[in-house]
């Protein structure tokens, strides 16, 4: 059986069209000498006789005329699919499964997905919000937004992202009735609400017993959100994500995030849902989006 690629049907068609293999050379940016030794190969591989040579040129042979118009029809069905893999490299539509955590989702997660859906209405989105890590190798989602000092998984493809960051907050009438705390040292003259039970928190947690009076410890939450909610009461002071203590009126900064409370986040596909148009598309818009967002996170609020 014959064995020969395209690019062998692409210089017989060249020699045919030009007459020469100078012309089918200059057509195809290919050497002179390449042409004859790939187009010697072709013919003894199918067996046949393609051209007539002679001082004036190539001309067709009988077995040579007889298949151009089969290697017109490869041709024209080699450029259709060329044709249609770049359409399918700009289609993005479809449907694209995100997953986050709660606060994330809805703070930083949700803004990016609305302001992607601006610019391409034809992808839309399931939104996955769960404190748990779904599993992007198995399916269950296909990018995942998470903050983690390491990534596991062997097929994972890993945007990093501008780091969370976190300060203590209070509630406006808390800061203003007992004028602070204004660093971390005066925590410790502050009743003070902890994180429980809460996966991925221990950084907070552990920070916030370090700089607490044991004595003064007012309460605990299991979730950034219910913090948030607790801080609003005047129960005392803790540890926010600064994305959602900014966002939460009638809360403010203590002082400027510690450098030491930064934590490490990522946008995170699989190979496979990489593989999809719109997963990278979307993937490189939020990790931009994300980008100018953060910009001004560490300024006064």
């Amino acid at each position: 059986m014959a064995v020969f690629d395209w690019s062998d049907l692409r210089l017989f068609l060249g020699v045919a069209r030009g007459g020469s293999t100078l012309a089918a050379a200059r057509e195809l940016g290919v050497n002179q000498t390449t042409v004859a030794r790939r187009l010697a190969a072709l013919e003894q591989g199918l067996g046949v006789t393609l051209f007539e040579r002679s001082p004036r040129g190539y001309a067709l042979s009988a077995h040579g005329a007889a298949l151009v118009s089969r290697a017109e029809a490869v041709e024209a069905a080699t450029l259709s699919l060329r044709a249609e893999a770049a359409r399918l490299a700009r289609d993005l539509s479809g449907a694209i499964k995100v997953t986050a955590t709660h606060p994330i989702m809805r703070h930083l997660v949700g803004p990016a997905i609305g302001a992607y859906r601006a610019v391409h209405p034809e992808v839309t989105f399931e939104i996955l919000s769960a404190a748990r890590h779904l599993n992007l190798e198995e399916g269950e989602a296909d990018i995942a937004f998470r903050s983690a000092r390491a990534l596991t998984g062997d097929t994972l493809v890993a945007t990093r992202l501008p780091d969370v960051m976190a300060t203590l907050y209070c509630a406006d009438a808390y800061f203003e009735r007992l004028a602070g705390p204004l660093r971390a040292d005066d925590i410790r003259d502050h009743d003070v609400l902890l994180y429980a039970g809460t996966p991925g928190m221990e950084l907070f947690s552990d920070w916030l017993t370090a700089h607490a009076t044991p004595a003064r410890i007012a309460g605990t939450a299991s979730a950034p959100e219910d913090m948030a909610g607790l801080l609003l009461s005047g129960l005392g002071v803790s540890l926010l994500p600064c994305f959602l203590g900014d966002a939460t009126p009638g809360l403010r900064r203590c002082f400027q995030p510690p450098r030491e409370l930064d934590r490490a986040w990522w946008a995170v596909a699989s190979q496979d849902a990489y593989a999809q148009p719109r997963v990278r598309s979307f993937m490189a818009f939020a990790a931009e989006h994300l980008r100018l967002e953060a910009a001004g996170v560490r300024r006064p609020r």
